[in-house]
């Protein structure tokens, strides 16, 4: 087995989606036309092609330039990018100013063809230890992600971790950084699914002073303050389509510009993303960016519900208990009924149940409650019956979506994927206490 705790340095890791394995890549350069023919190098750090003695890869071509190209190793990829060369790069044939080669091409260069070559090592799927940072867990499905996540603490590829809501993605993220080198420097949250879209560009990039009415000073941004360190992208579902262009040339570029300011500044930041949507169907449907997506995933890592992994349930609650300096005993017949329950609303769910009978809620534990099946009212007809229930769901749907977003109609109609004044209609509609604030 590969031990956990092997760095990475120098490797390009991702995570086979499909396998949830973690794998490695290699490139190579090969001339394979041209006055430097044959000549091959390894591709394990960013360098400069040119015809300048001092070029990362050398080429004896008069047609190259000094310098002509540099080339950018990652994970997902090799970043080709011409540095005002007097001929130009094409990439498989397609003139390009820059390009990721995702897999096997030909550049050419001048009268130079050279051959990305890329060679992939499987890292197995590591087991993990049963503590990740605040994280515990003892089943084989929770460990295979803690030992993932180890293996990857020693790169800085961006990570994205997929699971419903309440599964503790923002626990790992957190437990992710703190394994990492960066584990000194800032750990910035940024909900991008709490925040109005009309500040979120200023809340990502940052402003200056003047940008905009209410701009009375200047302001760094997320990515500025997680300089040096990781800046975790909760429910990156949720950031709008028309910002997602300025998101990916940040990551691309590693610099940022705030709102009103003309003068880009240069951010070190390690991403990890979490979301609880499908991402992929996003991408198909248009709704997501798919360059910014082909970005974001290079190490998918899905995180199991509570229901798939019960071996952990008995262990998390203990936790909980330890956590929150309580005392509670998990009787036999307690556990049975905890293993049996479906959790929907996951960890933070469990949390909270022991939250509150440590408070001294009766029966809390003893008897979660469940979702029940609505009561079919058979004196009615039949459609008014089913208006009834389609009354009754839509109403007490409205009333947790608002509750879980402080009132705030804005907010609550983003994370439902409703129009805003429908929603609003709504709440007034059934009573329900609701803010206009876009906030």
């Amino acid at each position: 087995m590969i031990r956990t705790t092997q760095p990475l340095e120098g490797q390009h890791v991702r995570v086979d989606a499909a396998t949830g394995r973690l794998r490695s890549r290699e490139y190579r350069l090969t001339v394979v036309s041209g006055p430097s023919k044959g000549r091959s190098a390894g591709l394990p750090a960013p360098l400069v092609l040119g015809s300048a003695e001092d070029a990362g890869f050398r080429l004896e071509d008069p047609t190259v330039s000094r310098y002509h190209a540099q080339l950018k190793p990652r994970s997902d990829g090799v970043w080709v990018k011409d540095l005002d060369s007097m001929n130009g790069i094409s990439v498989g044939g397609a003139r390009v100013q820059a390009a990721l080669v995702e897999n096997e091409a030909t550049l050419t260069v001048g009268q130079s063809m050279v051959r990305i070559s890329v060679f992939e090592n499987d890292l197995g799927a590591p087991l993990g230890p049963e503590t990740l940072g605040e994280a515990v867990a003892q089943s084989h499905a929770m460990r295979r992600v803690f030992g993932l996540l180890e293996r990857l603490a020693h790169s800085d590829v961006p990570v994205v971790l997929l699971g419903e809501t309440g599964t503790g993605k923002d626990v790992l993220a957190q437990a992710l950084h703190r394994a990492s080198a960066r584990a000194s420097r800032p750990f910035v949250v940024f909900d991008c699914s709490a925040v109005a879209a009309n500040l979120i560009e200023s809340e990502l990039f940052g402003h200056a002073k003047g940008a905009f009415t209410g701009a009375a000073v200047d302001r760094r941004g997320a990515f500025q303050q997680a300089d040096g360190g990781t800046l975790f992208l909760d429910e990156i579902g949720e950031l709008p389509l028309e910002l997602q262009p300025r998101l990916l040339r940040a990551l691309e570029s590693g610099q940022v510009k705030p709102l009103g300011d003309d003068t880009s500044r240069s951010v070190d930041v390690r991403i990890v993303a979490a979301t609880h949507r499908d991402l992929e169907a996003a991408t198909r449907e248009g709704r997501f960016r798919q360059d910014l997506w082909y970005r974001l995933a290079v190490a998918l890592v899905r995180v199991p519900p509570l229901r798939e992994r019960i071996e952990d349930i008995t262990l998390l609650a203990r936790h909980f208990v330890k956590e929150l300096k309580g005392e509670l005993a998990l009787s036999p017949e307690l556990v049975s009924k905890l293993n049996a329950y479906a959790w929907p609303g996951n960890v933070r769910e469990l949390r909270n149940v022991v939250a509150r009978a440590l408070l001294g809620e009766a029966n809390v534990l003893e008897a979660p409650a469940g979702p029940q099946k609505p009561a079919v009212v058979l004196d009615l007809p039949f459609k008014e019956a089913k208006e009834r229930l389609v009354d009754s769901f839509t109403r007490d749907y409205l009333e947790a979506l608002l509750h879980r977003h402080g009132g705030n109609v804005a907010r609550a109609a983003r994370a439902a994927g409703l129009a805003r004044p429908w929603l609003h209609k709504l709440a007034v509609k059934y009573g329900l206490k609701a803010s206009e604030d876009d906030v």
